[in-house]
Formats: structure tokens, C-alpha cells, sequence
């Protein structure tokens, strides 16, 4: 049970997504405009962006007091907002919600509710100056032009990738998409791109030539090639227009060599105004770690845990069990706005079962109906609905479990006692 003051903020759910930025910058001025006095990396991207950011945030962290802000969290509210290792303390929070939160509903009489994100973003803000953080890495929530942390000058941006999701706000196509995503972009900060659909990067370099922002595309600049893959990490070469790198990472994947290079651009382009250190670079990415991220939770029977939620998530999760020649039991639960179709083609050439469970999020799918739709693809099924029980009962095959399908579900399993 959250404490209250937690309560307030997840309700402001209830006013839904406003994609501008109008009460984002009245609402930050309130709070003293916290976001011109910190400086930052912004990240954007359909998939792969909380890797980059943290990638970027374990080198940065190695020299200076460094803040990191993703979404969404996976168990408590206080992960998505970070400074050097400990998360927002609950204290903090509650005193920020006491302190403002007649300041909101005054907005709100006044122009209109600030949202659940940026009333977050907002306190990220706060909170990462009142901490003394010296930098932050601030991921995108949704899209870019009109995204809430959009209201920072970054020091350097990157936009990790473009694929089609939330098409139904950001466009319909791969360019509409970009165009949103380069909305990051500012005049004269240089962007890092890990995109290479030229549909996309047309639209970027676009952007970015027009707001004089340096344009750096990884896969024109540099080399990158996954050396040895296993559950326990990756052995990475990288070549930059800098230097050559040989790299660990725990981080498992061969997409992960793609966020690896952005957030390692990105740290080479800080080097001139940050002392940012080859070695800090090498060791920064050896210690980064992401959850839900190809997580590997137990190893007897093999347990792991990854938050891909959309076609394209599951199209690279399905080459890396097939890198690591694995075919799972799978445990999946997804949220009814997403494109199961699509993410299940990916899927049914990986795995054994599927046990399909229900998510306790208003979103949710009915398990059931995820159940008929798994069906099509992939025909051993089995109906479990409560999580943990789901769970449970994939672990009794002793074959490698995989549990998917939406970041959400993996917070709740999370929890479950094993």
C-alpha cells in the first residue's frame, strides 16, 4: 500500500496524457525553474533508451554527482528518479506533494491539471538540484516535441530508435514518428542517432542541420560487434571516430552493443566539457545494469526476466534466445493497447508454452483473450491468471522460463515469493 502523498500523484492518471508544454514550463517556474540550473543528456528512442541512459549514467556517475530519470518503474515509484545509487528517499516525495500540491489544483482551476508525468517530471527536477546532482541523464517519457522533459537544454541528445508504436499520438508512419522524436533536438547540441531506416534519419538529420546540431549516426561513425555472448554478459569491440574499446557488459543482447556505442558517442562528445576518462567509459558500462532488461534472476531452472512490450522489443528478444539457444516456457501477460499480433510472430519460433497470466492494471488484457490471440501462434497454452501462480507453475517444467510481455507484469512478479 502506497503511502498517501504516493497515492495523490498516481491519481493524477486520471486527467490522462496532455502532449504540451504549457503547464510543464508554468509548473517548473513555480518550482524555480530548477531545470536552468542543471545540466543533462536527454535520450529518445522507441526502444533501447533506458539502456542507453543507464549505460550513460554509470560512466557519467564515475566523475560527478549524476541524476538519472527513466520510466516506468517496475515495483516502487521511487526507481524512476536516482542520484549516484539511491533512489528519490519516500521523505522527499512526501513533502513535495504537501509542499505543491495547492499549487496543482490552482493550475488546474487556473488552466488545467498538471499530469501524473509531469508533476513527476517536475519533482525529478527538484529533487535532482536539491540533491547537488552536478549532471543528469533524463529519458523520454513518450515521443519528444511535446514530452514533459522536454522543457531542459541538454549538454548532448540521442534518439536510439524509431519503430511504429503509439501511433495513435505520434503518427502513423516511420517519418511522422521521427519528426517527433527529433523534437529533442536543440539549436547547436549535438545529437547521437542509432537509428539507420533512412526513413527515419532523413527526417532526423533534417532537424538537426536545420537547428545547427552536430548529427552523429553510430552506424556511419563506428564498428560494433558482440565478441562472446552467455547469461552471464557480453564481450563488446567498439570503434569510434575516438578510439577502439573492448568492453563488458551484463547487459545481454546484441542490441545492447547498438546503446552501448550511442551512450558511449554521447560520453565522448561530454568530453569536452566534462573529464570523462577512457577508463571511466570501460568500467561505466561494465557496471551498468538495467532491470527487465534480459535479467537474469535464477539459474536453476534459468529464470529471466525481460520488459519487451512491442514488435520490436520482441524482434530482438527472439535473436538473442536464439544467440544463446534457448527456448523457453513462456509467461506472459500484456496490456490490451499494444500490437500482440505482431509481437507473437516474433515469438513462436522461440518457445515451448506459453502460460498466459492477467496484469492488475486497468490496461490489462483479460487473460482470456490474450489466451485465443497466443493461440494462433503458438498452441501449447495454458490460463493462469494470478501471476505468481503463473509463475510457479512454468518453474515445474524445469525447462528455462522467460517471463514478458509488459513491464507492468514483470513488477508484480517481482514480488511474488519463490
Amino acid at each position: 500500500m502506497e503511502l498517501p502523498e504516493i497515492e495523490y500523484i498516481y491519481n493524477l492518471r486520471r486527467f490522462g496524457m496532455k502532449l504540451n508544454l504549457d503547464v510543464m514550463y508554468d509548473f517548473a517556474h513555480l518550482l524555480g525553474d530548477p531545470q536552468d540550473e542543471l545540466n543533462f543528456a536527454h535520450i529518445a528512442g522507441t526502444n533501447g533508451k533506458g539502456s542507453t541512459a543507464s549505460f550513460l549514467y554509470n560512466i557519467m556517475r564515475r566523475r560527478y554527482r549524476t541524476g538519472l530519470y527513466t520510466s516506468p518503474h517496475l515495483v516502487r515509484y521511487n526507481e524512476r528518479i536516482v542520484v549516484n545509487g539511491e533512489e528519490i528517499p519516500t521523505e522527499y516525495i512526501v513533502k513535495f506533494v504537501r509542499k505543491y500540491r495547492k499549487t496543482i489544483e490552482k493550475m488546474a482551476d487556473e488552466m488545467r491539471n498538471p499530469t501524473f508525468f509531469e508533476v513527476t517530471t517536475a519533482l525529478a527536477l527538484k529533487y535532482f538540484k536539491d540533491a547537488g546532482a552536478e549532471f543528469a541523464v533524463m529519458e523520454v517519457g513518450l515521443g519528444g516535441r511535446l514530452d514533459a522533459t522536454n522543457i531542459i537544454v541538454p549538454d548532448v541528445t540521442a534518439i536510439v530508435s524509431i519503430d511504429k508504436e503509439h501511433t495513435n499520438v505520434l503518427g502513423k508512419t516511420i517519418p511522422k514518428i521521427a519528426r517527433e522524436k527529433a523534437g529533442i533536438i536543440k539549436k547547436g547540441v549535438p545529437v547521437v542517432v542509432g537509428e539507420h531506416k533512412k526513413a527515419a534519419t532523413r527526417v532526423i538529420k533534417k532537424i538537426a542541420d536545420a537547428r545547427n546540431a552536430e548529427y552523429h549516426n553510430i552506424h556511419e561513425e563506428c564498428e560494433f560487434n558482440v565478441e562472446k555472448m552467455s547469461i552471464d554478459g557480453m564481450r563488446v569491440s567498439i570503434s569510434t571516430p575516438v578510439r577502439d574499446y573492448k568492453l563488458h557488459t551484463k547487459m545481454i543482447g546484441e542490441h545492447q552493443c547498438k546503446n552501448m556505442a550511442v551512450a558511449i558517442r554521447m560520453a565522448e562528445l561530454l568530453q569536452d566539457n566534462y573529464s570523462i576518462t577512457t577508463e571511466d567509459i570501460i568500467r561505466g558500462v561494465d557496471s551498468a545494469l538495467w532491470r527487465g532488461r534480459f535479467e537474469v534472476k535464477a539459474r536453476e531452472p534459468l529464470l529471466i526476466f525481460d520488459s519487451a512490450h512491442n514488435p520490436a522489443g520482441a524482434r530482438v528478444l527472439a535473436r538473442t534466445l536464439r544467440a544463446l539457444n534457448l527456448r523457453p516456457t513462456l509467461v506472459f501477460s500484456m496490456l490490451a493497447d499494444k500490437d500482440i499480433d505482431s509481437y507473437l510472430r516474433y515469438m513462436k519460433g522461440v518457445t515451448k508454452r506459453v502460460i498466459v497470466s492477467e496484469i492488475n492494471y486497468h490496461r490489462r488484457m483479460p487473460a482470456e483473450e490474450l489466451a485465443n490471440k497466443v493461440k494462433t501462434h503458438i498452441p501449447n497454452v495454458e490460463v493462469i491468471k494470478e501471476p505468481c501462480e503463473a509463475l510457479r507453475r512454468a518453474l515445474e517444467y524445469e525447462d528455462p522460463v522467460l517471463a514478458c510481455g509488459s513491464i507492468y507484469f514483470l513488477g508484480e512478479l517481482e514480488q511474488c515469493p519463490l
